[in-house]
């Protein structure tokens, strides 16, 4: 999975406005989907190892360290699990947002989604029924999946490509580890 993830971060600043600019949330998690997303193994596993790998060797050699880093934390993820559920369960909390936003999917100038896999936003919008009007953030296409940073980055962007956006609404959804969601209407700085 280490090929699939870029590196970024982002941050928002957000200040007093006479003008709404930041719609109601729509989060939670799932927890029935725990394990689809982790590490192989905890850091404290790591430092275990590694102090017993130190211990047994009798010379007093840390050359056993080397033998160790094999047992470093990756990630791992039943992709499958993962992917359905970002498919069938967020384009569920997307409708959502935009309920609770009083606004329908007509109603947007934009789509910035997770930036998880491609075919998960391509599937997203389809089950969004999202007009070819409403402009969709791919930024994975360039940068990858930045994790937390990738609805920043990709909003960034977007913006960059797309100034006349500014403005318009914007449906934006996350998703992670554990599983967990959140989703809401803003208004595009």
């Amino acid at each position: 999975t280490c090929v699939l993830f870029g590196d970024g971060a982002g941050a928002v600043v957000i200040g007093p406005s006479d003008t709404p600019g930041i719609g109601p949330s729509v989060w939670g998690s799932d927890g029935s989907k725990w394990d689809a997303i982790g590490m192989t193994r905890s850091m404290l596993d790591v430092r275990d190892l590694s102090v017993a790998a130190r211990q047994s060797d009798e010379s007093g050699d840390f050359a056993l360290l080397e033998e160790v880093q094999d047992l470093w934390p990756t990630l791992r993820q039943d992709g499958q699990t993962v992917f359905r559920w970002a498919v069938w369960e967020m384009a569920k909390m997307a409708q959502q947002a935009l309920e609770v936003a009083g606004i329908t999917a007509d109603d947007l100038a934009a789509f910035i989604p997770h930036q998880a896999n491609m075919r998960i936003i391509d599937e997203m919008v389809k089950k969004l029924k999202l007009p070819e009007s409403v402009t969709v953030a791919r930024d994975i296409a360039d940068a990858g999946n930045t994790s937390a940073a990738s609805i920043p980055l990709a909003t960034h962007r977007l913006l960059k490509e797309n100034p006349e956006l500014s403005g318009g609404l914007a449906l934006q959804i996350g998703f992670g580890a554990g599983l967990v969601f959140g989703a809401q209407v803003i208004v595009l700085p």
